[in-house]
């Protein structure tokens, strides 16, 4: 039985849905399904092809006589007393008209039979004066007068279901979605379907909504500040983790926004969620995305696997981590990354995640706040969205999605997935951040204790630690400091020459002592030899062999180096440190330590000198002796320095990420981020 209240409000607001009323008027009655509709002017609503197959039609009071006689054939309707609500007249067939009175059953009945009414009146001449009774102090108070007749009627037909154990009907419609959906309810337990909320999808009777990695590949999150972005982002991490009948995932995140994803970081499977301003380690996360997609392709090709579930059946590799990026904010990053120098190879990586990363187990899912905040060759690669609230109306039209589902007062986490209303699901169910939080670590305590598979973090550069730490050598080099790309130690050539530039307090002083400490590691034998000024704390430190604080000094020992160096004979490794080299221009020294240098290049011994950034830029000979070998450690750089001072171009560089002791070692042509050890 479908009944239909107000068909006229129907045709107008979905007129599509009058095509299947049609067809259930049409052959409804004999497969059992009835049609009931109510209108208050059929006239312009009620269709020919519908008429002709509705044969009951019931008239009640009308307008006026055009609509009785529209509905019945009379016009009689148009006269009903209006004091007689319920009175009607109905047309079973031609001719047949029946006048009847409806019953009412939102009154109260009562099994009392009613008092006869008494009438008492006064005789006088000229007529009567009824007696009125005394006024009833309570009779202006309403009595509670128990369920009407309709609510009885209603609780007697659900406690006769009950008893006989009628099943209750199909629902065509599901309930409407909440504005708070708890996440927990509707998790998968397998790594091909990530959950993200519920939908409206009455057609499937389905409500659960996921991100299908293996099929949908990577997803875009569209939508302005506030409609719940970061939200979707977290959510998608949480549901990474109940994966226990499927495989294990790994979730990375760059947060260019304001923070949200940081609360992720107690959960075991999130490798780290790394700032946008953080780009040593922004970097680290794509040199191994890049190592995996290598990887992958040539084991994923040798087991004939198109998927990452194939390969983990096909090669036995049922630990073999799914890895999940998530960028929010991803016009911040492209722009700090597309085209930036030093920057733009990596953006060229996520690039090939985009497009070899679906059947490699490697997916992406970003945010942004419009359409036009990602280019076409991004989204041309991300086939599946989730419309958020957006700013302007015409957004959705770009995003190919229904323009009317959302709208200004939408609230947050509510979505359009797949052109269905979806609510965003919450981890906890509350929409207060520090509860969010507080339900991710209790979620992540709970799964460490069931041992699920941790993500590897992107570790940090160590900033302050000993020298102690580093090894005597590093692939017979002496060990300079750590590296930004491996966090392990480098070594650096121990012969030649090697330029030292920094501004003040960017650790200088302590780069020269950790360079002679590591060459005194590496060869107990050298004979290490100071030039600088005697005021520096270099020149008191123990295990020089001659040390020069003065000009007159400076000249005598530079000379007595030059003949050391350029001796054919066999001697024990040289080692020099020239503090501050910009101190001996123009004076009796600048000749000889010229000479100096150019001697040292052409032996096994090592010579570095050293000087703050502006000084280097002087074109004296002295400078560009040092500067043309284009091997150097710059501390604290700027981008262009690379190229003025070694001839060698750095990448894009934020002074801010460098604290002392850190910089840039240029060699051969190679540039490598290293941190140098603190050295007492």
């Amino acid at each position: 039985m479908l009944v239909i209240d107000e068909f006229a409000a129907l045709v107008s607001e979905v007129p599509e849905f009058v095509d299947g009323v049609v067809d259930i008027a049409q052959r409804g009655r004999s497969l059992g399904i009835h049609l009931i509709m109510a209108t208050q002017r059929p006239a312009g609503v009620i269709k020919d092809n519908l008429r002709a197959n509705t044969n009951l039609r019931v008239a009640l009071r009308m307008a006026d006589e055009s609509d009785s006689n529209d509905v019945v054939g009379v016009k009689d309707a148009a006269h009903f007393d209006p004091g007689l609500p319920g009175r009607g007249i109905a047309k079973t067939g031609p001719g047949r008209l029946q006048q009847f009175q409806s019953g009412y059953a939102g009154g109260w009945t009562s099994r009392e039979p009613e008092n006869a009414e008494i009438g008492i009146a006064e005789l006088r001449f000229g007529g009567e004066s009824a007696w009125e009774p005394p006024s009833d102090p309570l009779a202006g108070q309403e009595r509670e007068l128990g369920p009407t007749d309709q609510q009885r009627l209603v609780a007697a037909l659900v406690g006769a279901a009950g008893s006989a154990q009628i099943p209750a009907p199909q629902r065509p419609w599901l309930d409407e979605l909440p504005f708070l959906c708890d996440l927990a309810p509707i998790l998968k337990r397998t790594d091909a379907a990530l959950a993200l909320g519920l939908a409206d999808a009455p057609t499937e009777q389905q409500r659960a909504v996921c991100f299908l990695p293996d099929v949908d590949g990577h997803i875009g999150i569209y939508g302005t500040g506030g409609s719940g972005k970061s939200v979707a982002l977290r959510t998608l991490a949480i549901a990474a983790g109940s994966t226990s009948d499927g495989g294990p995932v790994a979730v990375y995140g760059l947060d260019f926004a304001a923070g949200s994803l940081r609360m992720l970081e107690p959960l075991p499977h999130v490798g780290s969620v790394i700032g946008g301003d953080d780009t040593e380690r922004i970097i680290r996360l794509f040199r191994l995305l890049k190592a995996e997609l290598e990887s992958r392709g040539n084991r994923f090709a040798e087991a004939n696997a198109s998927t990452i579930a194939g390969y983990r059946t096909l090669a036995n590799h049922s630990n073999e981590p799914r890895i999940l990026l998530l960028i929010d904010g991803f016009a911040a990053f492209r722009e700090e990354w597309e085209v930036a120098s030093g920057r733009s190879n990596w953006y060229d990586v996520f690039r090939s995640v985009l497009s070899d990363g679906r059947q490699l187990g490697i997916h992406v899912a970003f945010t942004a706040d419009r359409s036009g905040s990602v280019p076409s060759s991004v989204r041309s690669s991300v086939q599946r969205r989730l419309v958020l609230r957006l700013a302007d109306d015409t957004g959705y039209t770009l995003l190919d999605v229904p323009g009317d589902i959302l709208n200004a007062k939408s609230a947050p986490g509510r979505a359009i997935f797949d052109g269905l209303e979806t609510q965003i699901a919450v981890c906890g169910g509350s929409a207060v951040a520090a509860e969010q939080a507080a339900a991710v670590r209790v979620l992540a305590e709970s799964l460490q204790a069931r041992g699920i598979q941790a993500a590897m973090p992107i570790g940090s550069l160590s900033r302050d630690y000993p020298a102690t730490e580093l090894p005597d050598r590093v692939m017979a080099q002496p060990a300079l400091g750590l590296s930004d790309e491996t966090l392990d130690s480098v070594g650096f050539v121990p012969r030649g020459t090697l330029l030292l530039s920094g501004p003040p307090a960017s650790g200088r002083s302590n780069a020269l002592r950790a360079l002679m400490h590591a060459f005194e590691r590496f060869d107990p034998t050298v004979k290490r030899y100071y030039i600088g000024n005697a005021r520096s704390g270099l020149a008191g430190l123990p295990g020089w062999v001659g040390s020069a604080t003065t000009i007159v000094g400076a000249v005598e020992l530079a000379k007595e180096l030059t003949e050391a160096v350029s001796a054919d004979v066999a001697t024990p490794r040289i080692a020099i440190v020239i503090e501050n080299l910009a101190n001996f221009l123009q004076t009796p020294a600048d000749a000889v330590l010229v000479e100096l240098i150019k001697q040292v290049k052409r032996s096994d011994h090592f010579l570095v000198a050293d000087g703050e950034t502006a000084s280097w830029n002087s074109s004296w000979p002295r400078f560009a002796e040092m500067k043309n070998t284009r091997r150097g450690l710059l501390l604290q750089p700027d981008t262009i320095e690379g190229d003025i001072l070694l001839k060698t171009p750095l990448p894009r560089l934020n002074r801010a990420e460098f604290p002392p002791g850190r910089g840039m070692m240029v060699s051969g042509g190679k540039v490598v981020r290293v941190q140098l050890p603190l050295v007492e």
